[in-house]
């Protein structure tokens, strides 16, 4: 989708204390083997922090030197990956209390890795529709230490669980920066590697049975033939490309006119591996910075860039690649052009 008329007025981030690497695997929390792999130095780690409540701080920290008010928002779209707090509440509701009021649509998105891109997409149709529609907020926030989750093992060759939240304030006004395109993707053939060997009932949080990536992806290797696998294993990189270069296409650019692609986080080769296929180095990707705080959720995209702005690696006319993908399987792109410094930015 060209979007080119909407506009970045504000982004917020909470990131909690981080823990090394190197005390996980003394804790015996974390292989030594598998944390030679993934190549992370350490964790951001909540505590007993709930994700709502960091949402919220990220939000009121987008508000902050943006050229709109929190009232004034039409939409917001809180995105997660991972459980909130109780059955049945909706954590949306909680920034709608504490921040924007009643007035706007709230909503809650389960879009995996990729769900703060979705809400943005979602937020361009959302300000397109109405003139009266200003401005949007798009919330991420998970906290994955809970006991069904273990944050260090979550599958072979995969990443490390950080906690975190982001948030980004979309505006018709111009901002610091504009999003020019955000493009979708899906390979719903995909999703059976992610449920096999698992019962769709009873719900696995009902009985309290943890999340099994290892156990999931075992018996979906066995239930298929090597044939199969690799069909589904070179689909799922063809509609990834895509995805991507649609997204380019649309945004009028081509590979070497981005600045730094931002993805979500994976472990080093994975991370190589990943933007060598759609023709970026690892040197042009955040995973320098994405390595300190593992893979939180869906807030890795927004994170990274509240990085590139807070540390200089950004001027204005820069464009930035925002991509992913989450199982399912669904691929999400967004180029992001910089059109001014925020006030917050030290290069300012």
């Amino acid at each position: 989708m060209r979007v080119g008329d909407i506009f970045i007025n504000g982004i917020g981030v909470e990131l909690p204390e981080r823990q090394s690497i190197e005390s996980a695997v003394e804790q015996g929390l974390l292989r030594t083997d598998d944390a030679t792999v993934q190549g992370f130095t350490s964790v951001a780690i909540a505590g007993d922090t709930p994700a709502p409540e960091m949402a919220l701080r990220a939000a009121q920290s987008a508000f902050k030197d943006c050229d709109v008010q929190p009232v004034e928002v039409a939409l917001l779209v809180y995105a997660n990956v991972w459980f909130q707090g109780p059955l049945t509440w909706q954590p949306q509701f909680y920034l709608q209390h504490h921040l924007v009021g009643d007035r706007p649509l709230a909503i809650e998105i389960k879009h995996g890795c990729v769900g703060m891109l979705s809400g943005m997409e979602l937020a361009v149709g959302s300000l397109r529709a109405d003139e009266k529609h200003q401005a949007a907020l798009v919330v991420a926030s998970d906290n994955f230490g809970t006991p069904l989750m273990n944050r260090w093992a979550t599958g072979a060759g995969l990443t490390v669980l950080g906690d975190g939240a982001s948030a980004v304030v979309l505006t018709k006004k111009p901002g610091f920066a504009r999003l020019v395109s955000v493009c979708s993707g899906s390979f719903s053939g995909m999703e059976e590697a992610w449920r096999s060997g698992e019962p769709l009932f009873p719900p696995g949080v009902t009985v309290r049975r943890p999340v099994d990536f290892f156990g999931t992806h075992d018996a979906f290797r066995k239930s298929v033939t090597a044939e199969a696998a690799a069909i589904m294993s070179i689909t799922h990189i063809q509609r990834n490309i895509e995805c991507i270069q649609r997204t380019l296409a649309e945004a009028d650019v081509r590979t070497g006119d981005i600045k730094k692609i931002i993805t979500h986080t994976m472990s080093k080769e994975e991370q190589r591996s990943y933007v060598g296929m759609l023709g970026f180095s690892i040197e042009q990707s955040t995973w320098d910075f994405g390595r300190s705080i593992g893979h939180v959720g869906a807030s890795d995209q927004m994170l990274a860039l509240h990085h590139l702005l807070t540390t200089g690696q950004l001027v204005p006319g820069d464009r930035v690649l925002l991509c992913g993908f989450a199982p399912g399987s669904t691929y999400k792109a967004a180029v992001v052009e910089i059109l001014d410094l925020p006030s917050w930015s030290p290069s300012r």
